[in-house]
């Protein structure tokens, strides 16, 4: 008998855990609901709670818990920080590189956390990488992956599904991490 409920604790476990990454329907669920709760966070202006949602956008799409601090998700300008200290991120390069720009695009379309970072702005802005395809963008003369940005001081320009050249005008000091 206790040989059949470790086998059944073990099976338990080992499946819930494969099950925690999240589908391509649930992630583009997810993604939808967090930008919308975060335009509604951001009208209304209640609290600190509104930095929060980068890092919880990140987290809840891709099936991680890196940017969670004492059960809280980090406020954006940690993110970077977080990231940067963490063994299992790699920084792909810089978004001036279209090998970095593939490299990104391709992992994020594997699953895999992206994440972008503007290393030259003073709280490191971050967006992340959406599976999807990349498209040219004429401004960066360079074919730029899908994303979603939560923009801080203008709430209403966030969006999801838009390439990377919506939320910068220059792929200069654009760095690109993944987890593995």
């Amino acid at each position: 008998m206790k040989i059949f409920i470790a086998l059944f604790l073990f099976t338990l476990i080992f499946f819930s855990c494969e099950s925690e990454q999240p589908s391509e329907a649930q992630k583009r669920t997810t993604i939808e609901s967090i930008l919308s709760e975060y335009q509604q966070c951001k009208a209304e202006e209640t609290s600190n709670y509104c930095k929060t949602f980068t890092a919880r956008a990140i987290c809840e799409y891709n099936g991680v818990e890196d940017l969670m601090e004492n059960g809280a998700y980090v406020n954006y300008h940690k993110i970077y920080d977080f990231i940067k200290k963490n063994s299992k991120w790699k920084n792909l390069g810089l978004a001036t590189s279209q090998v970095t720009l593939d490299n990104a695009q391709l992992m994020a379309n594997k699953g895999f956390p992206v994440v972008a970072i503007d290393i030259k702005d003073k709280h490191k802005f971050s967006i992340m990488i959406l599976q999807g395809e990349q498209a040219k963008s004429s401004q960066w003369n360079l074919n730029v992956p899908n994303c979603a940005a939560f923009f801080p001081t203008n709430y209403k320009r966030s969006f999801i599904n838009k390439t990377l050249n919506y939320a910068w005008k220059s792929p200069e000091g654009i760095q690109l991490w993944v987890r593995k």
